[in-house]
């Protein structure tokens, strides 16, 4: 298994090209807006994930534990089952609008933040910026949906969550490789 490239060198390389994708012209838009035409607002806690990600990969950082981790994909998992089926037709109700103002979205929101602060879970930390972020407008969506979860992270989420649980099935099976079993009679 190869070594993973963490460290100065390849985050400055990273940065690069990170830099020249913002900056670099074509037909008179840069890159970086032909980018934002596929896919235009990543939620707050997806680009906490990735931010926490670099983190942890240059600087042995490590900004969200494991437990905020899977208390987002969690969230994640749970938040786009209840937007993107009825959003699309699968019901007769849309929980999207429930973003545009005041409404049970905003109070489902703050309880599940306070409860995560007082179980002293890192994700409450992502949903307070979340929360912060649409009051200041950061994203191009007015839309507290927009702000907390997109398919995307749903996808993460699902991919993440799955790994996890296999590699806790495949762990706990009998006979599992590296397992020591003593084949010989005596």
């Amino acid at each position: 298994m190869g070594k993973r490239p963490t460290g100065w060198i390849p985050t400055l390389i990273l940065a690069s090209a990170s830099a020249l994708t913002v900056i670099l012209p074509i037909s008179g838009l840069t890159t970086g807006r032909w980018l934002i035409s596929l896919y235009a607002n990543p939620s707050i806690p997806l680009t906490a994930l990735l931010f926490s990600w670099v983190l942890k990969n240059a600087f042995q950082m490590n900004l969200l534990d494991m437990r905020a981790i899977q208390t987002c994909r969690v969230f994640s998992i749970f938040a786009g089952a209840a937007l993107y089926p009825m959003a699309l037709g699968a019901g007769a109700f849309d929980p999207y609008p429930a973003g545009w103002h005041f409404s049970w979205l905003f109070v489902i929101l703050l309880g599940a933040t306070l409860m995560l602060l007082f179980l002293k879970n890192r994700f409450s930390v992502v949903l307070l910026a979340t929360i912060l972020a649409y009051n200041l407008h950061l994203l191009e969506s007015s839309n507290l949906w927009d702000y907390l979860v997109d398919p995307i992270l749903v996808l993460v989420a699902v991919a993440g969550l799955t790994i996890t649980i296999v590699k806790l099935w495949i762990g706990k099976r009998p006979g599992k490789a590296g397992c020591a079993i003593n084949l010989n009679r005596t």
